[in-house]
């Protein structure tokens, strides 16, 4: 595990939205829970979940959750996938707390991650399960080094059909 002192100073991180469209914010408790599961040592396994904002579709999204992992979810060191019935209840709980999944969470064990084929597949279909209701769903990958540790952030769109971007820090 990370140690907490190590990113203590981070109190939230912003990505701009394409075109200047707006910014994503992750606070601190998102962060911090991603963190405790970055794969800092070899035995370490993938871990992962959902991120959710009350307010998805505002040009400001304030990702305030983050759930997962799971002790059911499928994890080793270079492959994640979640327990699906648990990953439908968490949208479930959320959803009834006035959230909405925005997004999706994971480790890799690198330095500087990038997204799998697999993590696009997965990403691109929770997007198209929301037939239309969402513009965008965000694909969030946690490296293993940096202070704070590397992020990077993707968002999947339906336009242009399979777009993807990646979203820069500020």
């Amino acid at each position: 595990m990370v140690s907490l002192w190590n990113v203590f100073f981070v109190t939230s991180r912003t990505f701009l939205l394409p075109d200047n469209r707006g910014h994503v914010l992750f606070v601190d408790n998102v962060l911090q829970h991603m963190y405790q599961h970055a794969q800092t040592r070899f035995w370490q396994r993938e871990a992962g979940g959902q991120l959710f904002s009350t307010a998805p579709h505002e040009s400001s999204v304030v990702v305030s959750v983050a759930s997962g992992p799971h002790s059911r979810d499928a994890q080793s060191r270079h492959h994640f996938a979640p327990d699906l019935p648990l990953a439908t209840r968490d949208r479930e709980i959320q959803f009834n707390l006035g959230k909405h999944a925005v997004g999706l969470w994971h480790t890799h064990p690198e330095a500087k991650p990038a997204p799998s084929n697999q993590d696009y597949n997965t990403t691109q279909e929770y997007l198209e399960a929301f037939h239309g209701m969402m513009d965008g769903f965000l694909l969030v990958i946690l490296g293993n080094s940096g202070n704070p540790l590397n992020m990077v952030v993707w968002i999947a769109t339906m336009k242009p059909f399979g777009a993807w971007i990646q979203l820069e820090e500020i």
